[in-house]
């Protein structure tokens, strides 16, 4: 066992010194860990690191930009969802900070340029889905700085997610929220003139070019989508068409806030509705269980009475056996001077060995502890109940059939089925 003491837990400041003052190989050596632990950890903190040439700029004598650190979500959250939003939300003039996704998407988005159109896409789980010119990854990353800003002062980050085919996006608690940023594309005549007779609407002589404009959009989970999808696609801005770039950011920013209220409420109605049907399906099996336990009692009841009266006529069965059995003997002996057959004694065995076994006196029948009446307060609910003989029913005891049962369109009904009518009969004669 090692005497040494445990390493203390880095902070989030003291790993961004550490990271932006000593190469990744180093630093590792230095904390005992992997380069792949270091990332994960700074991923996690949101803490920005070094691109790949910072260290060779600053080898070579430059001083490159350091990235500042950003504040966390929960020292941003200085507003709530239902503070108001102002009318315009400025855009970062000059050489201002950008969040760390915006500088990251400005860096990875030329790398991604198409080659039919020239428009580059976000391919990364760490960005959002924007797809724009070369022109307008700059302009598009200050706008997405705008939102992240805005919605993390109220308490709303900006999170990747697990999925490599799925794009970061917004949440808020458990709700989340994607955004799109596109530029619409407007077709272009190649010839303003006519040339040897080509018109500028011939379909050769015309090519799609980026519009200089950015649309937004609410996006949704290819995979796990939203039960108001249809509602989050119609909410579109385009500059110039719905407003200035600053207005429409902050129109976003309130519609949002908006979306993630109406969410919150609509899954507390959930949750209290869930809550009210859990208590009804409560109280219905309580209601279930006492009319069980109910019925078990009733039952018990009225198989002890049915017990008594199979037990007495039981009894008087075998008194009949029994005095038919001594008239038998009696006929017998005074038609044969007092003597009995080998045969009609082997009989008279038989017969009072078969009555016997109709007493119910033979079975132990009554037992007042097991056969009379009970408190039906002392039985807990659920059982145990009281026990029950359930005698055969005497041959002399009609059973009465049960009423025959059919299902009608609102239920059940016990009247019996009508007879079908015979419709053969009624194209007699024809």
């Amino acid at each position: 066992m090692s005497d040494e003491p445990p390493q203390k837990e880095l902070t989030r400041e003291e790993i961004y010194e550490k990271v932006w003052s000593t190469p990744g190989t180093k630093l590792a050596e230095e904390l005992g860990i992997s380069d792949v632990a270091i990332t994960k950890r700074c991923k996690k903190l949101n803490v920005p690191r070094p691109s790949r040439g910072y260290w060779a700029k600053l080898a070579a004598g430059m001083k490159p930009r350091r990235v500042r650190l950003p504040p966390e979500p929960k020292q941003l959250a200085t507003l709530t969802l239902e503070d108001p939003v102002p009318d315009v939300l400025p855009l970062p003039r000059g050489k201002v900070h950008l969040h760390p996704v915006a500088v990251e998407l400005i860096s990875a988005l030329p790398a991604t340029e198409s080659s039919y159109d020239g428009m580059c896409r976000s391919e990364s789980r760490l960005l959002p889905r924007v797809h724009v010119s070369k022109a307008m990854i700059s302009h598009a990353a200050r706008c997405l700085h705008v939102l992240i800003m805005a919605m993390q002062a109220r308490g709303v980050s900006f999170e990747k997610t697990r999925s490599k085919y799925d794009p970061a996006r917004f949440k808020w608690g458990d709700h989340e929220l994607l955004i799109k940023i596109e530029e619409p594309t407007v077709l272009e005549d190649l010839l303003s003139r006519r040339v040897s007779g080509a018109f500028s609407d011939d379909w050769e002589a015309r090519k799609k070019k980026p519009s200089g404009k950015l649309t937004f959009s609410f996006d949704e989970d290819r995979y796990h989508r939203h039960y108001d999808s249809r509602e989050l696609r119609k909410l579109t801005w385009t500059e110039e068409n719905q407003g200035t770039t600053e207005q429409i950011l902050a129109k976003i920013v309130k519609a949002s806030c908006e979306h993630f209220i109406k969410l919150e409420q609509e899954r507390i109605a959930r949750e209290e509705r869930s809550r009210k049907e859990e208590e009804k399906r409560q109280a219905e099996e309580i209601v279930e269980r006492k009319r069980k336990h109910e019925a078990a009692i009733e039952e018990t009841i009225h198989v002890r009475a049915e017990d008594l009266l199979k037990a007495s006529e039981w009894w008087r069965l075998w008194r009949e056996a029994d005095a038919f059995i001594q008239e038998c003997e009696r006929r017998w002996r005074d038609t044969q001077k007092g003597k009995l057959t080998k045969e009609q004694k082997g009989w008279l065995a038989w017969a009072r060995e078969t009555a016997i076994g109709m007493s119910s006196f033979e079975t132990g029948y009554p037992d007042p502890a097991r056969d009379g009446a009970f408190n039906r307060e002392e039985i807990p609910e659920g059982g145990p109940y009281p026990s029950k003989r359930d005698f055969p029913r005497p041959p002399t005891m009609l059973k009465i059939p049960p009423p025959v049962v059919q299902q009608s369109g609102y239920g059940y009904s016990s009247t019996p089925a009508p007879a079908r009518y015979p419709f053969w009969l009624k194209y007699q004669g024809r």
